[in-house]
């Protein structure tokens, strides 16, 4: 009988320093298997998990001779303790590697290879309701609306993953076939493209094509302001204009001020005439200024009565 060698310290320490990508979900088993299965192969762990190496009985029979008779007497079985730590290790590895959402898959188990099965069990049960839900969930595949090139070819692929891992692969032709079929309309154009080329398109050259058709889609939309923006600069236009043409009024004011004159607006100039016209003319005959005809005497108004014709507003108006 050949001893099983125990994992050493240096092995068990390089084990537990690997870094997985991601943990198990019930959304991604066929991403982890692929990502666990070649780590377990490369350390020699995979016997423990598939039964290669099965679990040895406890106990051993050994016989002893004597000169009269033979007899058997039970030893306890040296590989026993061994497989049990080493299969307890590789056990805490797989478990280390899923979420918490599956963990209740594995609550139970007692070997490494219980849990590898409880997790298939759960996440690809090779059942006739299984096969069907995945074959027409493939088959019906659609891009939605909101979703990216990116999440709908991780979607087609694990349903695709999900069937090969009971057995019941796609071809690839097909399933490109499938997800090209399933592309949203804005996509009509590089449909048309991919199912006329006579070469084969292969799964992995997708998602290249659509990332590209999505720049160039982006590039060709013209950038438009938000309406927020336009509110904004619109509310602001009329502040603006008003402002711009009290400017210039402004600066006009205070030249005048430094020169001596005193500009007023033009509704109080026309106010001091009316005021004035009205005091002095206050009918025919009994003003003082107007004598009436053959007096000899000038019918102009005094200048000096009225307010608004001083030098300086004179000076100011012809400004």
């Amino acid at each position: 009988m050949a001893l099983i060698a125990a994992f050493t310290t240096p092995e068990k320490t390089s084990h537990n320093s690997h870094k997985f990508g991601f943990t198990l979900s019930p959304t991604n088993y066929g991403f982890w298997k692929t990502m666990i299965h070649p780590f377990l192969v490369t350390n020699n762990l995979i016997g423990y998990v598939d039964g290669t190496i099965p679990c040895p009985a406890t106990t051993i029979e050994q016989e002893t001779t004597s000169e009269k008779e033979t007899s058997t007497t039970s030893q306890p079985n040296p590989n026993y303790p061994i497989w049990i730590a080493n299969d307890a290790h590789v056990r805490m590895l797989i478990i280390s590697t899923i979420s918490e959402a599956a963990f209740p898959h594995v609550q139970g188990t007692t070997t490494s290879r219980e849990v590898w099965l409880s997790l298939e069990r759960a996440y690809a049960p090779h059942t006739s309701s299984r096969e069907y839900t995945l074959k027409t969930q493939l088959l019906k595949i659609q891009m939605k609306g909101d979703e990216t090139s990116d999440a709908y070819l991780n979607r087609a692929k694990e349903y695709a993953d999900a069937l090969a891992n009971i057995g019941e692969a796609f071809k690839e032709k097909d399933l490109v076939m499938l997800v090209i079929a399933g592309l949203r309309e804005d996509y009509n154009g590089l449909k048309s493209t991919l199912l006329a080329r006579q070469a084969p398109t292969a799964f992995h050259e997708l998602q290249g094509l659509l990332s590209d058709h999505d720049y160039m889609i982006k590039q060709s939309i013209p950038v438009v302001p938000s309406p927020q923006a336009f509110t904004t600069n619109s509310s602001g236009t009329p502040s603006e204009t008003g402002s711009s043409q009290q400017d210039p009024m402004q600066a006009l004011t205070q030249l005048a001020s430094q020169l001596g004159f005193n500009l007023q607006p033009l509704t109080q100039q026309a106010q001091a005439f009316n005021t004035s016209y009205s005091q002095n003319n206050r009918g025919r005959g009994r003003t003082t200024n107007y004598r009436g005809r053959g007096r000899g005497q000038n019918n102009r108004p005094n200048r000096g009565q009225f307010n608004w014709a001083s030098n300086q507003n004179t000076a100011t108006t012809f400004g």
